[in-house]
């Protein structure tokens, strides 16, 4: 019995060696990907401008083709940035080196703003779009204009990309215990209620065909979630198949 008690705690031991050694791999991989933020994305901005330069074509030395070639470039440069962007803030997030840089925050003013630039996108494919703001939000609220933009984009930018047909809307409401409470809603594809919180585990996409057909590198809601919950929030959806969903 003793044997079998030193083997035990012998074993215990090596399992808590190996979980020491990967968290300290975890987080030195989180730490290399958060500090590398200026490195990967300088020479890319740089791509990107000397790309758009050369699609504009001011001196009008480029033929229609080799402008083409330019725009594919930017065009593919953006969707390379947005991918290193997304790695490099779940990246932040689990080093804990993601700051918060709190004011404040006109609401009406920041949800109009977001309208602005989603409703042209709603209307490149023949979609409603609203946005509403109920009498009882407060007229500011304390919190980081960046990453709370960049949690309603997110949703925003699902929201249109998933709908073929119907309305695509921001309501923001106040609830009784005085939060604020942010709805982004669609009548498009929904998600099955076996993938509801699976969607918010980065890296999952949805089946294969979905992510054929929409694309996208299954970050987005992982990051939102996140960032959310930095912000002292919480995300959550309810979402029918076939009917659409609101987060």
């Amino acid at each position: 019995l003793d044997m079998k008690n030193a083997a035990l705690t012998n074993a215990q031991e090596q399992l808590r060696q190996r979980a020491l050694e990967l968290e300290r791999a975890s987080r030195y991989k989180s730490e290399f990907l958060a500090n590398m933020s200026h490195e990967l994305r300088t020479p890319l901005n740089s791509s990107l401008i000397l790309a758009k330069l050369l699609a504009d074509n001011v001196p009008g030395n480029l033929n229609e083709e080799q402008v083409r070639f330019a725009q594919t470039i930017y065009s593919a440069g953006n969707d390379l940035l947005h991918l290193i962007n997304d790695i490099l803030d779940i990246s932040k997030v689990e080093a804990g080196k993601l700051e918060l840089l709190p004011e404040d925050l006109p609401l009406r003013r920041t949800v109009e703003g977001l309208g602005r630039t989603f409703e042209p996108l709603a209307k490149q494919k023949n979609l409603s779009f609203s946005v509403t703001v109920e009498p009882n939000v407060p007229a500011s609220i304390h919190t980081d204009r960046q990453r709370l933009e960049q949690v309603l984009k997110n949703l925003l930018s699902n929201a249109v990309k998933f709908t073929e047909e119907g309305a695509v809307s921001l309501h923001v409401g106040a609830t009784d215990e005085g939060w604020v409470q942010f709805s982004v809603s669609d009548s498009g594809i929904g998600i099955a209620p076996d993938q509801q919180e699976r969607i918010f585990e980065a890296f999952h996409q949805a089946d294969g065909t979905t992510s054929r057909r929409f694309g996208g590198t299954g970050l987005g809601l992982s990051i939102s979630r996140d960032l959310t919950g930095l912000l002292g929030g919480t995300l959550v959806v309810a979402s029918t198949p076939g009917e659409g969903s609101t987060f």
